[in-house]
């Protein structure tokens, strides 16, 4: 057959044959791809099935006095004949909670505290302080930041800046720090504008800015072709709601029934007409505009009200101006005048604003063939989630009056959903031990990567939906474990035996991303800002890491409040890997390339960290230059000096310091502290 194609693509004339050819390859293709890798299984796919029932998951895991995590983990341990190692020392777990959730090194004086608490709950008492620190909201909101396509402009071909796409960014992280529970998360970012008011109008706000989730993509303002504009922002929509709340490749189907998982092209343009029922974009001028919506503050009327005076008083000088016929530069000045008007007119008062969407006009709509918007079928398709997953819950029903996201909201959310808590309960592991019991945590469908300890990944699903969806308590189940407390040093033949860890015999060696890089940096250094209001942090320029101001160098503030430019990103988070923020980012990548040792070596971020935490170091003249190295090494890497180092150290110093000199000078504790920033422990979490 594939023979006889082939005979007939060839024999076909000139631009035909062209034509022809493309069709008929693509469809030979098709052909032989389809029949190696689009098989469906004889059993339905795991990831699609309902979470099984408490005692399907191993009675004597939930019965044994130990964590059900050990107990599952070591049955796969044994299985593979791998024996599990000894718990990490108290300075390395400490460094290891300290990073994990909040993004930061612990100070000396709570490894202190940590390393003398002999009670037997002080590592409870760890974690606890831990998810309670500000900090913990503010790391573990830029991990969701990833997922959200997070950026402060538009990228594509305008770009535009998103002057308020910063209260998203803080509505993320101040719901981490609440605890906000993971169901009402999902389903505020969904459809918090048609939820019912709380009656606390704090939380009421936050309901509307968490919309921002739906409007931060980026879109191509200036297509002309405004219905194509349009479908795409549907279609990036889907992509990432798709890949973030389900852990599925939706958007593969806009074209075609998906290759791989049972998501049809019809089941496409039905979850599409929920989202272009929704209004993401404010207008489609020429330069088009997403939706901007003023918020009920309370210092609103005095907004207005000191508009309307600069108005008034604008229109005043006009008149004045008008009237005096024998004014100095009447005419450029009048012109001036006049322009200003018209801005402050036009502008209206600086009221602040979210970016969010809102109900349209509903509309159900047609499958495109080849998801071409050009070309629809003749009937359209109702809105909804169609025929996914009935075997586990039924389709929503949408009224005729509204778009559909509060119903898919509720859908994704329902507790038989196969996929949500799946998906998070993933993302939660995968940030704890820097890959997922899925290693694909955006793609649970059939080219995803199997669980490797699929009962495990199914009691931790169904232990966070029994607890409230609650994001801290899943932190404190998968911290107290054994598993995370292990120590990650590699056993070479284990190591033969399980290379990738999928194990877990061991924790994982992990670098820190980029941001807790640099916010590490400045922090060792005395000069991260910690006050109490850091969501107004400054807008920093790419070198601007230290300012100069009044002859001191001023704090600055986590990275997470930097403005993320899309198609501009900052050069040290471009070397340390950071995301792409035009597209949702499942999990950062880990290179290991020469620029990087550079800039812990070389760069103006390093160089004033080194001298910044030397000069604290020379500074404390009272204690003895052992005890200031100890310090030293505490504050960087979480532990002691070991002998060795500082006999090679105290050496260094006392030679640089000169003969017989009894206090090293602070440009010998520099030199120090570049080489120590710049080693790989720094940057690396055992």
């Amino acid at each position: 057959m594939h023979c006889h194609l082939l005979q007939i693509m060839l024999r076909a004339p000139g631009p035909s044959r062209r034509s022809a050819s493309c069709s008929l390859v693509l469809l030979l293709l098709s052909v032989l791809t389809g029949a190696a890798g689009s098989a469906q299984p004889t059993e339905p796919h795991w990831a699609f099935q309902p979470l099984p029932p408490a005692e399907q998951l191993g009675e004597p895991a939930l019965n044994s006095s130990g964590s059900p995590i050990d107990f599952l983990i070591q049955a796969r341990l044994e299985q593979r004949g791998l024996k599990a190692n000894e718990p990490a020392d108290q300075h390395t777990l400490i460094r290891r909670a300290s990073y994990d959730l909040t993004g930061l090194p612990p100070t000396i004086e709570d490894i202190a505290a940590f390393v003398s608490d002999t009670s037997a709950d002080a590592y409870q008492k760890l974690i606890d302080r831990l998810l309670a620190s500000p900090a913990y909201g503010e790391r573990w909101g830029r991990y969701w930041l990833d997922l959200a396509r997070y950026a402060d402009s538009n990228g594509a071909d305008e770009n535009m800046a998103h002057p308020n796409a910063w209260r998203y960014r803080d509505y993320v992280i101040r719901s981490f720090n609440q605890d906000k529970p993971y169901d009402r998360f999902l389903r505020e970012q969904l459809a918090g504008d048609l939820l019912p008011a709380t009656g606390d109008p704090t939380a009421d706000l936050d309901q509307l800015i968490a919309t921002g989730f739906l409007a931060l993509g980026p879109k191509m303002l200036a297509e002309q072709d405004k219905d194509k504009m349009l479908i795409d922002v549907v279609d990036e929509q889907i992509d990432v709601v798709s890949k973030t709340f389900m852990g599925l490749t939706m958007s593969c189907a806009r074209c075609h029934d998906h290759k791989f998982d049972p998501v049809s092209q019809q089941d496409y343009f039905a979850l599409a007409g929920v989202f272009s029922s929704t209004k993401t974009m404010a207008n489609t001028n020429h330069v088009s505009r997403w939706v901007e919506t003023v918020l009920e503050l309370p210092g609103n009327a005095e907004l207005i009200a000191k508009h309307e005076h600069q108005l008034a008083e604008k229109k005043s000088e006009l008149a004045v101006l008008e009237a005096d016929t024998e004014a100095e530069d009447r005419d450029k000045r009048l012109k001036e005048l006049k322009e200003q008007l018209k801005k402050l007119e036009s502008g209206g008062a600086p009221l602040p604003k979210a970016m969010t969407v809102k109900d349209g006009q509903p509309v159900d709509l047609a499958v495109h063939v080849r998801g071409n918007h050009l070309s629809p079928v003749d009937e359209p398709t109702a809105r909804g989630v169609n025929g996914l997953f009935v075997e586990c819950l039924s389709s929503p029903t949408i009224g005729s009056t509204n778009s559909g996201r509060l119903e898919l909201a509720d859908w994704l959310t329902d507790p038989r959903h196969p996929l949500t808590a799946r998906v998070m309960v993933n993302r939660i592991w995968q940030g704890h031990f820097g890959a997922g019991l899925v290693r694909s945590p955006s793609n649970f469908g059939l080219r995803g990567e199997p669980p490797t300890h699929p009962k495990l990944l199914d009691w931790l699903a169904r232990e966070f939906i029994s607890t409230g969806w609650s994001v801290k308590q899943m932190h404190r189940t998968i911290m107290l474990s054994g598993a995370y407390r292990r120590s990650s040093q590699t056993d070479p033949a284990q190591a033969v035996a399980d290379p990738e860890n999928l194990y877990l015999a061991r924790q994982n060696r992990r670098r820190l991303e980029a941001e807790p890089i640099r916010d590490a940096l400045l922090f060792v250094s005395g000069k991260l800002d910690q006050s109490g209001d850091r969501s107004l942090g400054k807008l920093e320029t790419n070198t601007e890491y230290y300012r100069a101001e009044k002859g001191s160098f001023e704090k600055l503030t986590r990275a997470v409040y930097l403005p993320v430019v899309r198609a501009n990103g900052y050069d040290m988070f471009a070397t340390f890997d950071a995301a792409d923020p035009a597209v949702h980012h499942q999990h950062r990548a880990t290179t290991i390339v020469p620029s990087q040792a550079l800039f812990m070596l070389n760069s103006e971020l390093a160089f004033n960290a080194a001298r910044d935490l030397a000069a604290g170091i020379a500074e404390n003249s009272a204690q003895k230059t052992e005890a200031r190295l100890n310090d030293l090494y505490l504050r960087l890497f979480g532990r002691p000096a070991r002998p060795q180092e500082a006999e090679l150290l105290l050496g260094e110093l006392r030679s640089d310091s000169g003969a017989g000199a009894a206090v090293p000078l602070p440009a010998d504790w520099e030199r120090i502290c570049r080489v120590l920033l710049a080693a790989n422990e720094f940057v690396y979490v055992n």
